[in-house]
C-alpha cells in the first residue's frame, strides 16, 4: 500500500510528457477535459511502474486520441467551411445519429462517436500525408487487435512500450507540422481582432491569453510555441497603426512561455 502512495513519475515513461504537450493546457469545454487527461495520465505512469506495459500502451493511446479529437475540433473552427463539407458523409456509431453533433461540437469528445479511422480523412484539409493518415488509422488498428482477449499480451517490456509509443508520438508530430500553417493564420487573424478592438472586454493582452486563446481555443503547449515563435513583423508591415499594440501583444506571449516554463 505505501508503494502505491509514492509520488508518480512521469518522466520514468517514454514520450509521455513529450505527448502532454501537444494536449490541451487549460481548455473550456463541456466536458472535464484536464480531469480526463490526468486521470488517464496516471493510469499510464502506475501500469508502466508495475510492468503492466499494455495497459500503460491503451492509456497513451486514449491521450492519443484525445489529440485527435482536438485537432479535429480545431480544424473545424480555422477551416470552417472545408471542415462542413467533410463532416457530410461522417457516420456515426449504429445508436447514435442523435447524439452526433459535430459541426459545432461544443466538445473535443463529440467525435468520440464517430469510428475513429473516419476522422483521420478530416486531416487532409490540412494537407497531412496520405502515408500519416495511413498512420493514423494503423494505430487504432493496433490498439484493437490487442484489446481482444486473445490469452496472451503483446507488449511485454519496457523496449516493446517504447517503440509503440514513439510510433504514437510520431503520428502526433507529424499532424502537429501540418497544423502550424493553419494555426498561424488563425492566430494572426485574433491579433488584428484584438488591435481591432473586437474584444472590448480586454484592456490588457494578459486575460486575453489566457481566456480567449488557451481557454476557448483549446491551445496545447505545442500549439502556443507556434503562436510565440510567429514575428509579427509582416503584420506590423500590412497595418501599421497597430505596430504598439502587436507589439506589446507578442511581449506579454513570451513573458507567459517564460512564466510557464515553456521556453
Amino acid at each position: 500500500m505505501n508503494n502505491m502512495a509514492e509520488p508518480l513519475d512521469f518522466a520514468e515513461v517514454p514520450y509521455l510528457q513529450e505527448i502532454l504537450n501537444y494536449l490541451p493546457i487549460n481548455p473550456v469545454d463541456e466536458e472535464d477535459v484536464n480531469d480526463y487527461i490526468q486521470n488517464v495520465t496516471n493510469l499510464v505512469v502506475v501500469n508502466y511502474k508495475y510492468g503492466q506495459y499494455q495497459f500503460a500502451y491503451f492509456g497513451i493511446h486514449l491521450l492519443y486520441m484525445t489529440y485527435i479529437y482536438s485537432t479535429a475540433w480545431k480544424i473545424g473552427q480555422i477551416s470552417s467551411e472545408r471542415y462542413k463539407d467533410a463532416i457530410v458523409f461522417a457516420r456515426p456509431y449504429n445508436g447514435r445519429e442523435a447524439d452526433l453533433k459535430i459541426e459545432d461540437a461544443d466538445t473535443i469528445f463529440a467525435y468520440s462517436l464517430i469510428p475513429e479511422k473516419d476522422i483521420a480523412k478530416l486531416f487532409k484539409i490540412i494537407d497531412l500525408d496520405r502515408s500519416h493518415i495511413v498512420s493514423v488509422c494503423d494505430l487504432v488498428d493496433t490498439r484493437n487487435d490487442m484489446a481482444h482477449a486473445s490469452g496472451r499480451f503483446e507488449i511485454l517490456t519496457e523496449e516493446a512500450f517504447s517503440i509503440k509509443v514513439s510510433s504514437v508520438y510520431a503520428s502526433i508530430t507529424a499532424v502537429h507540422n501540418c497544423m502550424g500553417k493553419q494555426i498561424r493564420k488563425w492566430y494572426s487573424e485574433v491579433l488584428l481582432s484584438f488591435c481591432a478592438g473586437e474584444y472590448d472586454d480586454y484592456d490588457k493582452p494578459e486575460e486575453f491569453i489566457s481566456e480567449q486563446i488557451i481557454q476557448n481555443f483549446k491551445l496545447s503547449v505545442a500549439e502556443l510555441l507556434v503562436c510565440n515563435d510567429m514575428s509579427v513583423s509582416t503584420l506590423i508591415t500590412q497595418h501599421r497603426g497597430y505596430q504598439q499594440k502587436l507589439k506589446a501583444f507578442k511581449k506579454a506571449l513570451t513573458s507567459h512561455c517564460e512564466d510557464m516554463g515553456y521556453v
